[in-house]
């Protein structure tokens, strides 16, 4: 059971990995109608991730008997290398994510910016949750 879990749970940062390649290809193409559908798809992966390891962790545990024995004593060399493209597959998809979450702001600092260059100056962003009404008129006049 400890192989299948393995390998399923390698499948899934495999998918998990590439979404996020092609999130971060998408951003930098300023794709950004692609979002909603890869948000959804990527918390479907990871509910699906979640019950795997939690399958895998309670399958190693009890293998263990409870911690009591050493995993590495107990594991074939298959074993071992599986648990050794998991933790690599890991190392992978946080590597990936840290990329994408830095383009995300970038990206949210760019419409932050032109917010605040179509609200006045003093509130900014801010200007959306004072009392202060901004008329939608005076946001597109133009002056001749």
């Amino acid at each position: 059971m400890i192989k299948k879990y393995l390998d399923e749970s390698n499948l899934l940062l495999d998918k998990l990995i590439e979404l996020t390649k092609e999130d971060i290809e998408n951003i930098k193409q300023a794709k950004h109608d692609t979002v909603a559908q890869s948000v959804e798809n990527k918390n479907n992966l990871i509910k699906e991730f979640q019950l795997v390891k939690k399958k895998l962790d309670d399958a190693l545990i009890e293998l263990s008997e409870g911690g009591s024995k050493d995993l590495a004593a107990l594991l074939d060399d298959e074993d071992k290398e599986k648990l050794g493209e998991f933790k690599k597959r890991l190392k992978e998809l946080h590597k990936f994510n840290k990329e994408y979450a830095k383009l995300v702001v970038v990206v949210k600092g760019f419409f932050d910016g032109l917010l605040n260059n179509m609200f006045d100056g003093q509130s900014g962003t801010d200007n959306a949750y004072s009392k202060k009404n901004t008329e939608i008129d005076s946001l597109f006049k133009i002056n001749v």
